[in-house]
């Protein structure tokens, strides 16, 4: 039996535009309707993933930052993560001196060091020192950075240095957070927050972030879009991408079965 249904979004439930179809929305009401627990498991942060939702009159509980933060459907804070504040300092120095941009996730808000992330983040006009100097509690650190190379050697140092959990959502970016953030350990914190069990659970994801995931639930999909290391460990791939509602028609057949 079926009682939760996590899933990411970029990817995953989003198509490219970051739209949601009607039919997919029909089919998470639906199940929510059916007394099944819909759980957005994302690398955005609250401000980057409950407005898409809420937009499609959607509500659920969420998963955040790559699992650094776990909230009920009315944004209540369950249970957090945050990095080690040396360590987080090290990471903010590092892509500093390698000239790049980035965001920071805090227990107070979302800020970022370029005016591109600035959507969704405050920018920080007198740079990240100001976090440190008010004590926020990081959860996340991202970037993006087109240069392929470069982001890979950068990822691959800074786990080397200091064992944080190095991950990407999309070849050109990285997302930094405590090792005991990942999507599949806090999912499985709400699974037992809400009672369930491991098996009553279905994931969906697309990217190497979705791993954790994966590792922790049997009943997985691997979207057709995504990533070959997430497919070997899924339980099965979806026929449709994230542009043709593939987490939708799949969950249609399965609630069906």
């Amino acid at each position: 039996m079926i009682r939760m249904i996590a899933s990411d979004l970029d990817g995953t439930l989003l198509r490219k535009d970051w739209s949601i179809s009607e039919y997919t929305i029909k089919i998470i009401k639906e199940a929510q309707a059916s007394g099944i627990r819909w759980v957005t498991v994302t690398g955005r942060s609250d401000r980057g993933a409950r407005p898409i939702m809420e937009n499609y009159g959607l509500s659920c509980d969420y998963i955040l930052m790559n699992g650094a933060e776990f909230r009920d459907t009315n944004g209540n804070l369950i249970k957090s993560e945050n990095i080690d504040t040396d360590l987080a300092r090290f990471v903010c120095e590092k892509l500093h001196r390698e000239n790049l941009g980035f965001e920071i996730n805090t227990d107070r808000g979302d800020y970022t060091t370029t005016m591109e992330l600035a959507e969704y983040s405050d920018y920080l006009e007198d740079g990240y020192e100001k976090l440190f100097e008010e004590k926020h509690n990081i959860r996340k650190i991202l970037v993006f950075c087109d240069d392929i190379p470069k982001i890979r050697r950068i990822k691959q140092q800074i786990y080397d240095a200091s064992g944080l959990s190095v991950l990407s959502s999309f070849e050109n970016n990285m997302e930094v957070t405590s090792q005991k953030a990942k999507k599949g350990i806090m999912l499985k914190q709400a699974m037992k927050h809400f009672g369930f069990l491991p098996e009553e659970v279905v994931v969906f994801g697309d990217g190497e972030n979705d791993i954790s995931m994966f590792q922790e639930f049997p009943c997985s999909y691997a979207m057709i879009n995504g990533v070959d290391a997430l497919k070997e460990l899924a339980y099965r791939v979806t026929e449709y991408s994230n542009d043709e509602d593939g987490v939708a028609k799949t969950l249609e057949k399965i609630l069906k079965a």
